[in-house]
């Protein structure tokens, strides 16, 4: 072969390869980054998704095959295994790709096939290219171990033996049958350090079997392996005496044995996962004679029963519990009733628990003269049992009082009701249906297991607190209404079918705001099936959300919003046929992807909230199909293309309060029926609607907010010219509807240069109105005070309409006015005092209105209009009682409308206004002149008197002198 031919390689996921949790190795490439760092964890029986899955890093990397893509085998033959009762998941966990050890293995006589694996496993089909070595399926050390010389065990069998017979590790046999020299675990390379995922995937293999009778042993192994036991010690009215007790309850083994019975129906498996899950522990006591006693108890008969209904209801399998032998038939017991005195025990432990005397309102708490039913918060049937408990914001502090323990001498207690240990609190409260502690300030992990006996409590809220650990949703069997929410809770533990009454019963579940860490595909993994509210925003959950999910019939609200999902945005939404909101916006990683198609079939959908992911693709005209939409919020995505026209029909253009598409990429003309979304907020900023290559407008009616509450680029001087806007509003108050010609005035996209009677400007004033010209047009009604806002506008002619009002006073901004006609309208009251401002208008029409006061207008030059420059109502006979007066008029107009020319007077040649201000200059000169004189008579008559004074003196002295 040429180098230049050279085939390239190519990589393939290990057929049937899944992690611990049962997903493949396309969960991966939705979940996580490429390389999947941090994955770990979740390795499977076959070991790593970095071994075996290509997106991670692993694979086969083979040459291409010489046949078509068809001919890989992608599904195993469905019920075949060989004799030995091995299936194709064996194969591919004990034998290399291709299957070159066992490949030839023939089929079992009950199998649904005959043939050998390589005629039914993907794993023994898909062979890898004979130059490229495959991905490990297992670990092994076989490249540094030696299987010790001669070995054989009590059989005569050596090393090779248990290559043939038994998984990696060897988890079957690998202690059994020791020889001399021990056994296979300590001498075959094979056969050594099994671990966990080994036995795991030895006992899921071997579950086909398994069900034909086989023990379970692998997996009890596997189970063991996983799980870390976890002692426990119990207070209780015999701490004296009691020992530390081992824990036969064990929450890991529950999920690992709870999860084999659901998916296998094997009743061995339900067999432990019972006393796992529901039992309690198994106690060491001595009794009075010294002799040492060992006894199991029940500290969840609910659960127990449960359990017993889901086993023998599902695959008619009956419970045959091994470590606990206390009750044939749970479900039949009702021996851990309450009474009274026992509800007013419990209520005290709460009390207590909870630092009651501390609590904001605790009214009758702890008053022995006041019954218990009396309490505040407390509720009771007619026989005094507590049947709801509501301390909401009401300052409660400490652990969440399931149970506070009473030490005492009554030595009775625990033989005859021996699950309660004289425990009493929230869990000893049979017939409570309410719980309601919100808004406190609750602290420490709660114990679910006890309060499953609380067999009638349907609400429980313990929101806005401070607790922390595993939320349980099905917290007991008639649960409806689960709260949860504002908490510290770091994990969820998964929906369970086994517990058969809460799993149908839940409507109501909320644990947003917490810092729940796991991953979304686990939490979804089932979900109870009448479910209606699943809240679970505000977290740290991670991971692509499930591609299918069950027919939840019921559903109408899915909140996941600001967390970290990522991957494609599922179609599962399709199983919610009554799906009224739809929230997984913000999420710190963001969905990828377009939208699904059959997202817009939810015609019950009421909000559609996706905002802040990296969606990409275009908005399905369906959208329309969502007629009672009231949120549709797509903001900061990927979004591209035009805006569907069917984006108008969205909430029956009534009900819709929120359109958000802000921050997309998207282009083209905005719909005019967006405009139309009565009472919505249109949000379409930071999109691509106009740029240097259009000149798209947004349409009127949407600028305008006609009819919608808002729109965020109404501002937008290029989508909504604000010079647009004005003219729209002078077209409403002028009644243009009645216009003899309002061509294209209102058109939603068309520039208002076009309209009739607009002129715009260029160059520099380019789309710019400088002219309205509407002369005789059959305008009515009012002058807009928006006309103001036309201030690069030359000539204005409105004259021969039929115009009211006062003419706005806005009309003395346009200071660039040249030219104004008003006339034969019928404007009224006084002229605006604007119009003085003018500096450089040679025109001015007001005649034929009702105009009664003018401002001071300077006169205006003649030179380009003549006569007609300045011209009022000024005339006589006049149509007032008072006659305008108007001194500047180039042309006076009188009551008959007769008009003429006001000829300038010397007066006013002299540069004065007129005889009025002349008259008032003369006046001025008149009173000047008359003070001169009084001043000049003044000084006359004060010399003549001083005179007369000196003459008078000097007689005097001639005569003293004589």
């Amino acid at each position: 072969m040429k180098s230049n031919d050279r085939a390239v390689s190519t990589c393939l996921d290990t057929p049937n390869w899944k992690d611990k949790d049962g997903y493949g190795c396309t969960h991966y490439e939705g979940a996580y980054e490429g390389g999947c760092s941090g994955t770990e964890k979740w390795a499977g029986n076959m070991g790593l998704a970095t071994d075996h899955c290509c997106f991670c890093g692993g694979g086969s990397h083979t040459l291409p095959l010489t046949t078509s893509s068809s001919s890989i085998c992608t599904e195993d033959t469905q019920g075949w295994f060989d004799q030995r009762g091995y299936d194709c998941i064996w194969y591919a966990i004990a034998d290399g790709r291709g299957c070159p050890k066992y490949g030839n293995q023939i089929a079992h006589e009950f199998s649904t096939a005959e043939g050998s694996a390589s005629d039914h496993c993907c794993h023994c089909k898909n062979a890898v290219a004979s130059n490229v070595s495959p991905a490990a399926v297992a670990p092994s050390s076989s490249e540094t171990c030696v299987d010790t010389p001669e070995w054989i065990n009590v059989n005569g069998n050596g090393c090779e033996w248990y290559q043939d017979s038994d998984f990696p590790g060897c988890p079957m046999y690998g202690t059994n049958f020791t020889g001399d020299k021990g056994s296979a675990a300590e001498n075959c390379c094979y056969c050594k350090d099994p671990t966990c995922f080994e036995y795991d995937g030895a006992c899921q293999a071997l579950i086909v079997a398994w069900k034909r009778g086989e023990t379970s042993a692998l997996c009890d192994r596997a189970a063991s392996c996983s799980c870390e036991s976890d002692p426990v010690n119990i207070v209780t009215n015999y701490v004296e005496t009691f020992n530390e007790t081992v824990g036969l309850y064990n929450e890991c083994k529950c999920d690992y044995w709870s999860r084999l019975c659901e998916d296998t129906h094997v009743g061995e498996a339900c067999d432990h996962a019972a006393e796992y899950c529901c039992g309690d522990y198994v106690t060491s006591y001595y009794d009075h004679s010294g002799s040492s006693t060992i006894s199991g108890f029940l500290n969840s008969p609910e659960c127990y029963c449960d359990f017993y209904k889901y086993a023998e209801n599902e695959f008619g399998h009956k419970l045959q519990s091994t470590l606990i032998k206390v009750f044939s038939n749970p479900c039949g017991q009702d021996t851990w009733q309450s009474s009274t005195s026992n509800e007013r025990d419990s209520l005290e432990a709460i009390y207590n628990a909870t630092n009651g005397q501390y609590w904001t309102n605790n009214g009758g708490w702890m008053d022995g003269t006041v019954d218990h039913c009396q309490w505040y918060g407390i509720t009771c049937d007619a026989d005094g049992f507590v049947t709801g408990i509501d301390l909401r914001d009401n300052n409660l502090a400490g652990q969440f009082p399931v149970y506070t323990r009473n030490v005492n001498s009554d030595e009775n207690h625990i033989l005859n009701n021996f699950w309660e240990l004289t425990k009493n609190g929230l869990a000893n409260l049979y017939e409570l249906k309410t719980l309601d502690l919100a808004e406190n300030k609750l602290t420490g992990t709660i114990e679910y297991r006890p309060l499953y006996n609380l067999r009638v409590l349907a609400s429980f809220d313990v929101s806005r607190n401070q607790l922390s650990g595993v939320v349980d949703a099905q917290v007991a069997p008639s649960i409806k209404y689960a709260d949860f929410s504002n908490n510290d809770f770091t994990s969820m533990r998964r929906f369970v079918q086994y517990k058969v009454s809460s799993f149908q019963s839940l409507r109501f579940f909320n644990m947003s705001n917490n810092i729940i860490q796991q991953n979304a595909t686990d939490l979804l993994e089932i979900i109870p099936p009448n479910i209606e509210e699943f809240v679970a925003s505000t977290n740290q959950i991670s991971g692509s959300l499930p591609d299918s999910l069950d027919n939840l019939p019921m559903l109408r609200q899915f909140n996941m919003a600001s967390n970290s999902l990522s991957g494609d945005l599922p179609g599962f939404i399709s199983s919610f046929a009554t799906l009224q909101e739809l929230d997984l916006s913000n999420q710190t990683k963001g969905f990828k992807g377009p939208i699904p198609e059959n997202l817009w079939r939810h015609l019950s959908l009421k909000t559609l909230h996706l905002a802040g992911s990296r969606l990409t693709g275009t908005i399905s005209s369906l959208v329309g199909n969502l007629a009672v939409l009231e949120v549709f919020d797509m903001t900061n995505n990927l979004l591209k293309g035009s805006l569907p026209s069917e984006l108008g029909m969205l909430g029956g253009r009534a009900s819709l309060k929120r359109l958000g598409l802000t921050n997309n990429a998207l282009t083209g003309v905005i719909p005019y029926q967006i405009g139309q979304l009565q009472g919505a907020s249109v949000l379409l900023k930071d999109n691509r609607f106009q740029n240097q290559n259009t000149s798209t407008i947004a349409p009127l009616n949407l600028c305008l907010e006609r009819e919608v509450k808002e729109f965020d680029l109404a501002d937008d001087t290029v989508l909504c010219p604000p010079e647009r806007n004005a003219l729209s509003d002078f077209y409403d108050t002028a009644n243009g509807a009645e216009w003899t010609d309002g061509s294209l005035w209102l058109d939603e996209y068309a520039s208002c240069c076009d309209w009739k009677g607009v002129t715009c400007g260029d160059d520099m004033n380019m789309n710019r109105v400088v002219k309205l010209n509407l002369t005789n047009n059959g305008l009515s009604g009012r002058l807009s005070e928006s006309i103001g806002n036309l201030t690069f506008m030359t000539e204005m002619d409105l004259s021969d309409n039929d115009i009211k009002a006062s003419i706005p006073t806005e009309l003395g901004k346009l200071s660039n006015l040249i030219y104004l006609r008003l006339s034969y309208n019928a404007f009224t009251g006084t002229a605006p005092e604007g119009l003085s401002e003018m500096k450089g208008l040679q025109l001015l029409q007001l005649q034929s209105n009702r105009i009664t006061k003018m401002p001071t207008i300077p006169r205006l030059n003649d030179n380009i209009y003549g006569q007609s420059t300045f011209v009022t109502d000024c005339g006589v006979p006049s149509a007032f009682d008072n006659a305008l007066e108007c001194d500047n008029c180039t042309m006076c107009c009188n009551a008959d409308d007769d008009c003429y020319p006001q000829e300038e007077t010397k007066v006013q040649e002299l540069g004065l206004k007129g005889y009025k201000e002349f008259g008032v200059i003369l006046f001025a000169c008149f009173i000047a002149l008359c003070c001169m004189v009084a001043f000049l008579l003044y000084i006359t008559a004060r010399d003549k008197n001083i005179g007369n004074s000196l003459t008078s003196e000097m007689e005097t002295r001639i005569k003293e002198n004589d």
